[in-house]
Protein backbone atom coordinates (compact mmCIF):
# COMPACT_ATOMS: atom_id res chain seq x y z
CA UNK A 1 0.00 0.00 0.00
CA UNK A 2 1.00 3.33 -0.75
CA UNK A 3 2.41 5.40 2.30
CA UNK A 4 2.24 9.20 1.46
CA UNK A 5 3.84 11.45 4.70
CA UNK A 6 4.54 15.01 4.64
CA UNK A 7 6.85 17.07 2.31
CA UNK A 8 8.32 19.75 1.99
CA UNK A 9 7.10 23.40 0.69
CA UNK A 10 8.47 24.04 -2.86
CA UNK A 11 11.13 26.81 -3.34
CA UNK A 12 10.50 27.84 -7.13
CA UNK A 13 14.39 27.78 -7.54
CA UNK A 14 13.94 25.64 -10.50
CA UNK A 15 13.52 26.52 -13.99
CA UNK A 16 10.45 26.29 -16.67
CA UNK A 17 11.35 22.94 -18.09
CA UNK A 18 9.50 22.24 -21.68
CA UNK A 19 8.46 18.20 -21.87
CA UNK A 20 5.43 19.23 -24.61
CA UNK A 21 5.39 17.24 -27.88
CA UNK A 22 3.18 20.15 -29.55
CA UNK A 23 5.08 21.70 -31.90
CA UNK A 24 4.19 25.30 -32.14
CA UNK A 25 5.47 26.33 -35.81
CA UNK A 26 1.98 26.05 -37.50
CA UNK A 27 4.26 25.34 -40.68
CA UNK A 28 5.49 21.80 -39.06
CA UNK A 29 2.90 21.10 -36.56
CA UNK A 30 2.65 17.51 -34.94
CA UNK A 31 2.01 14.45 -37.17
CA UNK A 32 0.05 12.06 -36.56
CA UNK A 33 -0.23 9.41 -39.04
CA UNK A 34 2.28 9.81 -42.02
CA UNK A 35 1.89 6.26 -43.35
CA UNK A 36 2.33 6.11 -47.41
CA UNK A 37 -1.46 7.23 -49.65
CA UNK A 38 -4.30 9.30 -48.31
CA UNK A 39 -5.49 9.25 -44.62
CA UNK A 40 -8.69 11.46 -44.74
CA UNK A 41 -11.89 12.21 -42.92
CA UNK A 42 -10.63 12.85 -39.49
CA UNK A 43 -12.56 13.27 -36.60
CA UNK A 44 -11.90 14.24 -32.85
CA UNK A 45 -12.97 13.96 -29.27
CA UNK A 46 -11.18 14.50 -25.33
CA UNK A 47 -8.93 11.78 -24.17
CA UNK A 48 -10.78 13.37 -20.72
CA UNK A 49 -7.53 14.30 -19.66
CA UNK A 50 -6.34 17.39 -21.76
CA UNK A 51 -5.18 15.78 -25.20
CA UNK A 52 -7.09 14.29 -27.53
CA UNK A 53 -8.41 11.01 -29.29
CA UNK A 54 -8.33 11.14 -33.11
CA UNK A 55 -9.72 8.97 -35.48
CA UNK A 56 -9.56 8.90 -39.52
CA UNK A 57 -9.83 6.47 -42.80
CA UNK A 58 -6.54 5.36 -43.69
CA UNK A 59 -5.42 4.20 -46.93
CA UNK A 60 -2.27 2.45 -46.20
CA UNK A 61 -3.33 -1.08 -47.42
CA UNK A 62 -5.09 0.02 -50.86
CA UNK A 63 -2.58 2.18 -53.04
CA UNK A 64 -5.66 2.47 -55.55
CA UNK A 65 -7.27 4.68 -52.80
CA UNK A 66 -10.54 2.81 -52.74
CA UNK A 67 -10.73 0.59 -49.66
CA UNK A 68 -10.20 2.61 -46.73
CA UNK A 69 -9.62 1.20 -42.97
CA UNK A 70 -10.13 3.09 -40.31
CA UNK A 71 -7.76 4.09 -37.55
CA UNK A 72 -7.04 6.27 -34.22
CA UNK A 73 -4.28 8.00 -32.14
CA UNK A 74 -4.54 9.42 -28.71
CA UNK A 75 -2.19 12.36 -28.03
CA UNK A 76 -1.84 13.36 -24.40
CA UNK A 77 -2.34 17.33 -23.45
CA UNK A 78 1.55 17.56 -24.18
CA UNK A 79 1.39 16.38 -28.05
CA UNK A 80 3.00 13.13 -27.41
CA UNK A 81 1.52 9.80 -29.00
CA UNK A 82 0.38 7.39 -26.36
CA UNK A 83 -0.43 4.56 -28.97
CA UNK A 84 1.14 2.28 -31.53
CA UNK A 85 2.93 4.99 -33.95
CA UNK A 86 0.80 6.17 -36.93
CA UNK A 87 -2.43 4.74 -35.08
CA UNK A 88 -4.46 2.17 -33.65
CA UNK A 89 -6.07 -0.55 -36.38
CA UNK A 90 -9.96 0.14 -35.33
CA UNK A 91 -10.90 -1.96 -38.69
CA UNK A 92 -9.06 -3.20 -41.55
CA UNK A 93 -11.27 -5.73 -42.83
CA UNK A 94 -11.50 -6.28 -47.09
CA UNK A 95 -14.36 -4.46 -47.58
CA UNK A 96 -14.27 -0.53 -47.63
CA UNK A 97 -14.81 1.81 -44.60
CA UNK A 98 -15.78 4.91 -44.40
CA UNK A 99 -17.49 8.23 -42.46
CA UNK A 100 -16.81 7.86 -38.74
CA UNK A 101 -18.48 9.07 -36.26
CA UNK A 102 -17.04 8.99 -32.84
CA UNK A 103 -18.05 8.96 -28.86
CA UNK A 104 -16.58 9.95 -25.53
CA UNK A 105 -17.16 7.85 -23.28
CA UNK A 106 -15.34 10.27 -20.29
CA UNK A 107 -12.57 8.17 -19.39
CA UNK A 108 -10.25 8.15 -22.45
CA UNK A 109 -11.86 5.27 -23.93
CA UNK A 110 -13.83 6.27 -27.64
CA UNK A 111 -16.78 4.22 -29.42
CA UNK A 112 -16.42 4.52 -33.19
CA UNK A 113 -18.60 3.69 -35.87
CA UNK A 114 -18.46 3.78 -39.37
CA UNK A 115 -20.33 2.62 -42.91
CA UNK A 116 -18.71 -0.79 -43.71
CA UNK A 117 -18.96 -2.29 -46.94
CA UNK A 118 -17.63 -6.35 -45.87
CA UNK A 119 -21.39 -7.71 -46.81
CA UNK A 120 -21.12 -5.60 -50.35
CA UNK A 121 -23.67 -2.77 -49.57
CA UNK A 122 -23.43 -0.31 -46.30
CA UNK A 123 -23.91 -1.49 -43.30
CA UNK A 124 -23.24 -0.09 -40.03
CA UNK A 125 -20.51 -1.18 -37.34
CA UNK A 126 -18.62 0.41 -34.53
CA UNK A 127 -15.90 -0.29 -32.13
CA UNK A 128 -14.66 0.58 -28.62
CA UNK A 129 -11.12 1.77 -28.12
CA UNK A 130 -10.10 1.68 -23.83
CA UNK A 131 -8.01 4.37 -22.79
CA UNK A 132 -4.58 2.58 -23.39
CA UNK A 133 -5.38 1.63 -26.95
CA UNK A 134 -6.89 -2.16 -26.82
CA UNK A 135 -10.09 -2.63 -29.03
CA UNK A 136 -12.55 -3.95 -26.60
CA UNK A 137 -15.64 -5.82 -29.07
CA UNK A 138 -14.51 -8.45 -31.98
CA UNK A 139 -11.57 -7.53 -34.21
CA UNK A 140 -12.69 -5.35 -36.89
CA UNK A 141 -16.14 -4.57 -35.20
CA UNK A 142 -19.35 -4.91 -34.22
CA UNK A 143 -22.18 -4.94 -36.59
CA UNK A 144 -24.62 -2.31 -35.12
CA UNK A 145 -26.63 -2.89 -38.38
CA UNK A 146 -27.30 -5.44 -41.24
CA UNK A 147 -30.04 -5.71 -42.96
CA UNK A 148 -31.01 -5.95 -47.20
CA UNK A 149 -30.05 -2.94 -48.72
CA UNK A 150 -28.20 -0.12 -47.31
CA UNK A 151 -27.63 1.58 -44.18
CA UNK A 152 -25.47 4.49 -44.02
CA UNK A 153 -24.61 8.20 -42.52
CA UNK A 154 -24.32 6.54 -38.99
CA UNK A 155 -23.56 8.83 -35.76
CA UNK A 156 -23.01 7.96 -32.07
CA UNK A 157 -22.80 9.47 -28.37
CA UNK A 158 -22.54 7.88 -25.78
CA UNK A 159 -25.52 6.01 -23.59
CA UNK A 160 -23.68 7.16 -20.08
CA UNK A 161 -23.19 3.73 -19.46
CA UNK A 162 -19.84 2.88 -20.80
CA UNK A 163 -21.88 2.02 -24.03
CA UNK A 164 -23.57 4.01 -27.29
CA UNK A 165 -26.55 5.29 -28.83
CA UNK A 166 -26.57 5.33 -32.51
CA UNK A 167 -28.44 6.55 -35.71
CA UNK A 168 -28.51 6.16 -38.96
CA UNK A 169 -30.00 6.49 -42.40
CA UNK A 170 -31.68 3.42 -43.63
CA UNK A 171 -33.19 2.24 -47.03
CA UNK A 172 -34.24 -1.09 -45.93
CA UNK A 173 -38.35 0.28 -46.91
CA UNK A 174 -36.71 1.51 -50.34
CA UNK A 175 -36.93 5.05 -49.13
CA UNK A 176 -34.62 6.45 -46.66
CA UNK A 177 -35.38 6.20 -43.12
CA UNK A 178 -34.36 6.74 -39.54
CA UNK A 179 -33.34 4.28 -37.15
CA UNK A 180 -31.33 3.77 -33.75
CA UNK A 181 -29.60 1.55 -31.80
CA UNK A 182 -27.94 1.33 -28.41
CA UNK A 183 -24.95 -0.84 -27.67
CA UNK A 184 -24.02 -1.64 -24.21
CA UNK A 185 -20.47 -1.49 -22.88
CA UNK A 186 -19.62 -5.21 -23.66
CA UNK A 187 -21.19 -4.46 -27.42
CA UNK A 188 -24.37 -6.05 -27.11
CA UNK A 189 -27.64 -5.02 -28.57
CA UNK A 190 -29.77 -3.89 -26.48
CA UNK A 191 -32.63 -2.04 -28.67
CA UNK A 192 -34.49 -4.16 -31.69
CA UNK A 193 -31.86 -6.19 -33.74
CA UNK A 194 -33.14 -4.18 -36.34
CA UNK A 195 -33.10 -1.03 -34.90
CA UNK A 196 -35.67 1.35 -33.43
CA UNK A 197 -37.87 3.11 -36.22
CA UNK A 198 -37.25 7.32 -35.44
CA UNK A 199 -39.18 8.21 -38.60
CA UNK A 200 -40.54 5.75 -41.49
CA UNK A 201 -42.47 8.57 -42.69
CA UNK A 202 -43.43 8.14 -46.54
CA UNK A 203 -40.43 9.73 -48.71
CA UNK A 204 -37.10 10.18 -47.60
CA UNK A 205 -35.29 10.74 -43.92
CA UNK A 206 -31.73 12.00 -44.53
CA UNK A 207 -28.65 13.67 -42.52
CA UNK A 208 -29.50 12.51 -38.72
CA UNK A 209 -28.32 14.10 -35.66
CA UNK A 210 -27.64 13.11 -32.47
CA UNK A 211 -27.28 14.97 -28.79
CA UNK A 212 -27.74 13.74 -25.60
CA UNK A 213 -30.81 13.88 -23.65
CA UNK A 214 -29.18 13.86 -19.73
CA UNK A 215 -31.04 11.35 -18.82
CA UNK A 216 -29.65 8.08 -20.39
CA UNK A 217 -31.48 8.96 -23.72
CA UNK A 218 -31.08 11.31 -27.12
CA UNK A 219 -32.32 13.49 -29.30
CA UNK A 220 -32.75 13.22 -32.76
CA UNK A 221 -32.98 15.58 -35.65
CA UNK A 222 -33.01 15.18 -39.35
CA UNK A 223 -34.25 16.51 -42.62
CA UNK A 224 -37.59 15.37 -43.72
CA UNK A 225 -39.38 15.13 -47.08
CA UNK A 226 -42.50 13.70 -46.09
CA UNK A 227 -44.20 16.63 -47.81
CA UNK A 228 -43.12 14.99 -51.57
CA UNK A 229 -41.88 18.73 -52.46
CA UNK A 230 -38.91 19.54 -50.75
CA UNK A 231 -37.31 19.04 -47.05
CA UNK A 232 -38.01 20.16 -43.59
CA UNK A 233 -36.38 19.91 -40.38
CA UNK A 234 -37.91 17.09 -37.73
CA UNK A 235 -37.01 15.98 -34.03
CA UNK A 236 -37.35 13.04 -31.95
CA UNK A 237 -36.19 12.15 -28.18
CA UNK A 238 -35.70 8.34 -27.44
CA UNK A 239 -35.31 6.84 -23.85
CA UNK A 240 -32.82 5.05 -22.58
CA UNK A 241 -34.54 2.05 -23.00
CA UNK A 242 -35.27 2.22 -26.76
CA UNK A 243 -38.90 4.01 -26.51
CA UNK A 244 -39.77 7.16 -28.60
CA UNK A 245 -41.26 9.89 -26.16
CA UNK A 246 -42.75 12.38 -28.81
CA UNK A 247 -44.80 12.04 -31.63
CA UNK A 248 -45.02 9.29 -33.82
CA UNK A 249 -42.21 9.88 -36.78
CA UNK A 250 -41.15 13.09 -34.91
CA UNK A 251 -42.13 16.86 -33.97
CA UNK A 252 -41.85 19.78 -37.30
CA UNK A 253 -39.58 21.71 -36.11
CA UNK A 254 -39.72 24.04 -39.63
CA UNK A 255 -41.43 23.14 -42.74
CA UNK A 256 -41.15 26.64 -43.89
CA UNK A 257 -41.27 26.69 -48.19
CA UNK A 258 -38.90 25.19 -49.82
CA UNK A 259 -35.63 23.29 -48.78
CA UNK A 260 -34.56 23.40 -45.12
CA UNK A 261 -31.26 21.26 -44.88
CA UNK A 262 -28.04 20.17 -42.78
CA UNK A 263 -29.31 20.77 -39.32
CA UNK A 264 -26.69 20.53 -35.90
CA UNK A 265 -27.83 19.61 -32.91
CA UNK A 266 -26.70 21.21 -29.31
CA UNK A 267 -28.07 20.14 -25.84
CA UNK A 268 -30.02 22.86 -24.32
CA UNK A 269 -29.01 21.82 -20.62
CA UNK A 270 -32.57 21.69 -19.53
CA UNK A 271 -33.67 17.62 -21.34
CA UNK A 272 -34.04 19.48 -24.80
CA UNK A 273 -31.89 21.13 -27.85
CA UNK A 274 -30.78 23.93 -29.68
CA UNK A 275 -31.34 23.15 -33.50
CA UNK A 276 -29.89 25.24 -36.47
CA UNK A 277 -29.85 24.43 -40.56
CA UNK A 278 -29.46 26.39 -43.55
CA UNK A 279 -33.29 27.61 -44.96
CA UNK A 280 -33.91 28.23 -48.64
CA UNK A 281 -37.43 29.95 -47.84
CA UNK A 282 -36.57 32.79 -49.51
CA UNK A 283 -36.57 31.48 -52.40
CA UNK A 284 -33.66 33.05 -54.01
CA UNK A 285 -30.40 31.24 -51.59
CA UNK A 286 -29.98 29.59 -48.16
CA UNK A 287 -29.69 31.42 -44.79
CA UNK A 288 -29.49 30.38 -41.27
CA UNK A 289 -32.08 29.78 -38.95
CA UNK A 290 -32.01 28.16 -35.49
CA UNK A 291 -35.28 26.75 -33.37
CA UNK A 292 -35.20 25.78 -29.34
CA UNK A 293 -36.86 22.36 -28.21
CA UNK A 294 -38.24 21.71 -24.81
CA UNK A 295 -38.00 17.88 -22.87
CA UNK A 296 -41.37 17.41 -24.12
CA UNK A 297 -41.01 18.27 -27.61
CA UNK A 298 -42.42 21.69 -28.05
CA UNK A 299 -40.50 24.47 -29.68
CA UNK A 300 -39.63 27.44 -27.61
CA UNK A 301 -39.13 30.50 -29.89
CA UNK A 302 -40.93 31.87 -33.02
CA UNK A 303 -42.76 29.18 -35.37
CA UNK A 304 -39.93 28.11 -37.92
CA UNK A 305 -37.41 29.16 -36.17
CA UNK A 306 -35.38 32.52 -35.44
CA UNK A 307 -33.28 34.15 -38.27
CA UNK A 308 -29.98 34.11 -37.43
CA UNK A 309 -28.74 35.13 -40.87
CA UNK A 310 -30.49 36.32 -43.88
CA UNK A 311 -28.18 38.33 -45.37
CA UNK A 312 -27.55 38.89 -49.48
CA UNK A 313 -25.96 35.79 -51.12
CA UNK A 314 -26.23 32.02 -49.52
CA UNK A 315 -25.22 31.07 -45.61
CA UNK A 316 -24.43 27.46 -45.21
CA UNK A 317 -21.83 24.80 -43.41
CA UNK A 318 -23.70 25.55 -40.02
CA UNK A 319 -22.45 24.56 -37.07
CA UNK A 320 -22.53 25.40 -33.31
CA UNK A 321 -21.88 25.00 -29.99
CA UNK A 322 -24.10 25.43 -26.77
CA UNK A 323 -21.46 24.76 -23.78
CA UNK A 324 -24.41 22.99 -21.91
CA UNK A 325 -26.91 25.17 -23.05
CA UNK A 326 -26.83 28.42 -19.87
CA UNK A 327 -25.51 30.93 -22.02
CA UNK A 328 -27.90 29.69 -25.60
CA UNK A 329 -26.05 28.68 -28.38
CA UNK A 330 -23.38 30.39 -31.27
CA UNK A 331 -23.87 29.19 -34.44
CA UNK A 332 -20.90 29.56 -37.33
CA UNK A 333 -21.75 29.24 -40.94
CA UNK A 334 -19.54 30.43 -44.22
CA UNK A 335 -21.15 33.31 -46.04
CA UNK A 336 -21.04 34.79 -49.69
CA UNK A 337 -22.21 38.01 -48.93
CA UNK A 338 -19.32 39.67 -49.69
CA UNK A 339 -18.64 37.57 -53.54
CA UNK A 340 -16.61 34.93 -51.74
CA UNK A 341 -17.32 32.57 -48.98
CA UNK A 342 -15.82 34.47 -45.55
CA UNK A 343 -17.01 33.06 -41.66
CA UNK A 344 -19.42 34.43 -39.98
CA UNK A 345 -20.90 33.98 -36.15
CA UNK A 346 -24.04 34.80 -34.03
CA UNK A 347 -25.12 34.15 -30.49
CA UNK A 348 -28.84 33.38 -29.73
CA UNK A 349 -29.48 33.46 -26.05
CA UNK A 350 -32.15 30.48 -24.70
CA UNK A 351 -35.11 32.66 -24.93
CA UNK A 352 -33.97 32.88 -28.60
CA UNK A 353 -32.93 36.48 -28.76
CA UNK A 354 -29.97 37.24 -30.99
CA UNK A 355 -27.15 39.00 -29.59
CA UNK A 356 -24.71 40.24 -31.51
CA UNK A 357 -25.28 42.54 -34.74
CA UNK A 358 -27.66 41.78 -37.41
CA UNK A 359 -26.78 38.78 -39.42
CA UNK A 360 -23.65 37.71 -37.20
CA UNK A 361 -20.02 39.73 -36.69
CA UNK A 362 -17.14 38.88 -39.48
CA UNK A 363 -15.04 36.25 -37.71
CA UNK A 364 -12.88 36.18 -41.50
CA UNK A 365 -13.07 38.49 -44.11
CA UNK A 366 -9.95 37.87 -45.84
CA UNK A 367 -9.26 37.26 -49.45
CA UNK A 368 -10.25 33.66 -51.14
CA UNK A 369 -12.62 31.54 -49.55
CA UNK A 370 -13.06 30.20 -46.18
CA UNK A 371 -14.53 27.15 -45.93
CA UNK A 372 -16.17 24.04 -43.65
CA UNK A 373 -16.21 26.02 -40.17
CA UNK A 374 -15.81 24.01 -37.04
CA UNK A 375 -16.79 25.52 -33.24
CA UNK A 376 -16.44 24.39 -29.83
CA UNK A 377 -16.72 26.51 -26.92
CA UNK A 378 -13.74 28.26 -25.57
CA UNK A 379 -15.31 27.64 -21.54
CA UNK A 380 -16.32 31.25 -21.07
CA UNK A 381 -19.56 32.10 -22.88
CA UNK A 382 -17.52 32.14 -26.11
CA UNK A 383 -16.59 30.30 -28.78
CA UNK A 384 -13.36 28.79 -30.77
CA UNK A 385 -13.88 28.84 -34.78
CA UNK A 386 -11.39 26.72 -36.94
CA UNK A 387 -11.95 26.80 -40.55
CA UNK A 388 -10.16 26.04 -44.59
CA UNK A 389 -8.32 29.29 -45.52
CA UNK A 390 -7.72 30.05 -49.24
CA UNK A 391 -6.23 33.63 -48.54
CA UNK A 392 -2.61 33.01 -49.40
CA UNK A 393 -3.94 30.91 -52.57
CA UNK A 394 -3.59 27.54 -51.11
CA UNK A 395 -5.62 25.87 -48.34
CA UNK A 396 -4.51 26.76 -45.23
CA UNK A 397 -5.88 26.08 -42.22
CA UNK A 398 -6.59 29.03 -39.54
CA UNK A 399 -8.71 29.53 -36.04
CA UNK A 400 -10.15 33.21 -34.24
CA UNK A 401 -11.50 33.07 -30.37
CA UNK A 402 -14.59 35.25 -30.35
CA UNK A 403 -16.01 35.91 -26.77
CA UNK A 404 -18.94 36.04 -25.45
CA UNK A 405 -19.84 39.59 -26.03
CA UNK A 406 -18.70 38.41 -29.78
CA UNK A 407 -15.51 40.26 -29.89
CA UNK A 408 -12.89 38.19 -31.49
CA UNK A 409 -9.73 37.68 -29.39
CA UNK A 410 -6.88 36.78 -31.64
CA UNK A 411 -5.54 38.31 -34.28
CA UNK A 412 -7.56 39.91 -37.02
CA UNK A 413 -8.00 37.06 -40.31
CA UNK A 414 -7.31 34.84 -37.80
CA UNK A 415 -4.17 32.07 -36.10
CA UNK A 416 -2.86 30.07 -38.39
CA UNK A 417 -3.07 26.39 -37.60
CA UNK A 418 -1.27 24.96 -40.15
CA UNK A 419 0.55 26.52 -43.19
CA UNK A 420 2.16 24.23 -44.87
CA UNK A 421 3.27 23.51 -48.54
CA UNK A 422 0.35 22.62 -50.53
CA UNK A 423 -2.97 22.17 -49.26
CA UNK A 424 -4.36 21.74 -45.58
CA UNK A 425 -8.03 20.35 -45.14
CA UNK A 426 -10.81 18.85 -43.45
CA UNK A 427 -10.19 20.68 -39.90
CA UNK A 428 -11.36 19.61 -36.20
CA UNK A 429 -11.12 21.07 -33.18
CA UNK A 430 -11.91 20.41 -29.33
CA UNK A 431 -11.29 22.15 -26.30
CA UNK A 432 -8.13 21.46 -24.37
CA UNK A 433 -10.16 22.40 -21.07
CA UNK A 434 -8.27 25.52 -20.36
CA UNK A 435 -9.29 28.29 -23.10
CA UNK A 436 -7.39 27.03 -26.09
CA UNK A 437 -7.83 24.29 -28.90
CA UNK A 438 -6.40 21.17 -30.08
CA UNK A 439 -6.73 20.51 -34.00
CA UNK A 440 -6.04 17.89 -36.35
CA UNK A 441 -6.42 17.78 -40.51
CA UNK A 442 -5.48 16.24 -43.60
CA UNK A 443 -2.11 17.54 -45.00
CA UNK A 444 -1.20 17.28 -48.48
CA UNK A 445 2.59 18.56 -47.47
CA UNK A 446 4.41 15.84 -49.04
CA UNK A 447 2.91 16.46 -52.41
CA UNK A 448 1.61 13.10 -52.93
CA UNK A 449 -1.08 11.99 -50.76
CA UNK A 450 -3.05 13.45 -47.89
CA UNK A 451 -1.37 12.54 -44.06
CA UNK A 452 -3.09 13.45 -40.29
CA UNK A 453 -1.27 16.66 -38.58
CA UNK A 454 -2.54 18.23 -35.46
CA UNK A 455 -1.74 21.65 -33.79
CA UNK A 456 -2.29 22.75 -30.04
CA UNK A 457 -3.35 26.82 -29.66
CA UNK A 458 -3.55 28.01 -26.05
CA UNK A 459 -6.29 30.36 -24.84
CA UNK A 460 -4.20 33.92 -25.85
CA UNK A 461 -3.77 32.51 -29.73
CA UNK A 462 -0.53 31.48 -29.41
CA UNK A 463 1.17 28.14 -29.97
CA UNK A 464 3.60 28.95 -26.88
CA UNK A 465 2.32 28.53 -23.66
CA UNK A 466 1.76 31.70 -21.85
CA UNK A 467 2.61 33.08 -18.47
CA UNK A 468 -0.56 31.81 -17.05
CA UNK A 469 -0.11 28.63 -18.90
CA UNK A 470 3.45 27.46 -17.94
CA UNK A 471 3.83 24.72 -15.49
CA UNK A 472 7.41 25.54 -13.20
CA UNK A 473 8.52 22.09 -12.88
CA UNK A 474 11.40 21.57 -10.47
CA UNK A 475 13.68 19.14 -11.77
CA UNK A 476 13.89 15.68 -10.18
CA UNK A 477 15.99 12.43 -10.75
CA UNK A 478 15.94 8.82 -10.42
CA UNK A 479 18.82 6.93 -9.09
CA UNK A 480 20.35 4.40 -9.42
CA UNK A 481 18.89 4.88 -13.31
CA UNK A 482 18.26 1.79 -14.38
CA UNK A 483 17.33 0.01 -11.33
CA UNK A 484 16.02 -3.35 -10.94
CA UNK A 485 14.54 -3.32 -7.06
CA UNK A 486 14.47 -0.35 -5.39
CA UNK A 487 15.38 3.41 -6.19
CA UNK A 488 14.96 6.95 -5.37
CA UNK A 489 14.01 10.18 -6.84
CA UNK A 490 15.64 13.16 -5.47
CA UNK A 491 13.44 16.66 -5.79
CA UNK A 492 15.51 19.90 -5.99
CA UNK A 493 14.24 22.96 -4.06
CA UNK A 494 11.91 21.76 -1.26
CA UNK A 495 12.71 22.34 2.51
CA UNK A 496 10.41 21.93 5.41
CA UNK A 497 7.24 20.16 5.12
CA UNK A 498 4.12 21.64 5.04
CA UNK A 499 1.80 19.41 2.28
CA UNK A 500 1.64 15.74 0.76
CA UNK A 501 2.94 14.77 -2.28
CA UNK A 502 1.89 12.35 -4.86
CA UNK A 503 3.58 9.86 -7.16
CA UNK A 504 1.63 8.54 -10.17
CA UNK A 505 3.69 6.19 -12.93
CA UNK A 506 3.05 5.57 -16.27
CA UNK A 507 3.57 2.52 -19.11
CA UNK A 508 4.55 4.16 -22.32
CA UNK A 509 1.01 4.16 -23.63
CA UNK A 510 -0.02 6.07 -20.97
CA UNK A 511 -1.63 3.62 -18.70
CA UNK A 512 -1.17 4.40 -15.04
CA UNK A 513 0.60 1.22 -13.20
CA UNK A 514 1.01 1.04 -9.71
CA UNK A 515 4.29 1.14 -7.57
CA UNK A 516 4.76 0.78 -3.68
CA UNK A 517 6.39 4.18 -2.53
CA UNK A 518 7.16 6.24 0.34
CA UNK A 519 8.20 9.48 0.73
CA UNK A 520 10.87 12.17 3.19
CA UNK A 521 11.07 15.20 2.54
CA UNK A 522 12.26 15.79 -1.02
CA UNK A 523 13.39 11.96 -1.55
CA UNK A 524 10.22 9.67 -3.03
CA UNK A 525 11.34 5.69 -2.24
CA UNK A 526 9.99 3.57 -4.71
CA UNK A 527 9.68 -0.28 -5.29
CA UNK A 528 9.52 -1.88 -8.54
CA UNK A 529 6.80 -3.93 -7.45
CA UNK A 530 5.00 -6.02 -10.03
CA UNK A 531 6.58 -4.15 -12.79
CA UNK A 532 8.47 -6.03 -15.78
CA UNK A 533 11.66 -4.31 -17.30
CA UNK A 534 11.23 -1.63 -19.54
CA UNK A 535 10.27 2.29 -19.72
CA UNK A 536 7.81 4.02 -17.54
CA UNK A 537 7.21 8.19 -16.78
CA UNK A 538 6.12 9.46 -13.51
CA UNK A 539 4.15 12.56 -12.21
CA UNK A 540 4.80 14.13 -8.76
CA UNK A 541 1.91 16.61 -7.65
CA UNK A 542 1.46 18.57 -4.64
CA UNK A 543 -2.16 19.91 -4.00
CA UNK A 544 -3.16 18.51 -7.25
CA UNK A 545 -0.40 20.52 -9.25
CA UNK A 546 2.16 19.12 -10.51
CA UNK A 547 5.55 19.95 -9.65
CA UNK A 548 7.88 17.77 -11.51
CA UNK A 549 8.00 14.59 -13.64
CA UNK A 550 10.71 12.28 -15.73
CA UNK A 551 11.10 8.72 -16.45
CA UNK A 552 12.48 5.47 -14.74
CA UNK A 553 14.18 2.41 -16.50
CA UNK A 554 13.51 -0.96 -14.63
CA UNK A 555 16.16 -3.96 -15.43
CA UNK A 556 16.05 -7.59 -14.70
Amino acid sequence: MNRIYPLAVLQFIGVSMAFSQWNSNSTINTPVCVRPYNQREVRLESDSKGGAIMSWVDFRNDASGVLGDIFIQRLNKSGLPMWAANGVSVCTDAGDQASPSMADLGNGSVIVAWNDWRNGIRDIYAQKIDSMGAVKWAVNGISVITKINEQQDAKVISDGAGGGIFIWQDFSSGAWDVYAQRVDASGNLLWATAGVPICSAIESQINPRVEIDGAGGAIFVWQDKRNGLDYDIYMQHINGAGLVQWSANGVVICNAVSTQSNPKIEPDGAGGAFVAWQDKRNGVDYDVYAQRVNAAGAVQWTANGVGVCKATGSQSAVDMTSQGGVNGAIVTWKDIRNGNYDIYAQKIDPSGVIQWATNGIPICVTAGSQLNPNIVGDGAGGGIIVWQDSSAGTSDIKSQRVNGAGIVQWTAGGEFVGNASNDQIEPKNITDGSGGCIYAFSDKRNNTDYDIYAHHLYANGSAVSGIHETIVLLPSKCFPSPFSSDAVIEINGMNESVGRVNLVVYGIFGEQVSVPYETLKNKIHISRGNLVSGIYFYDITLGGKQISKGKIILID
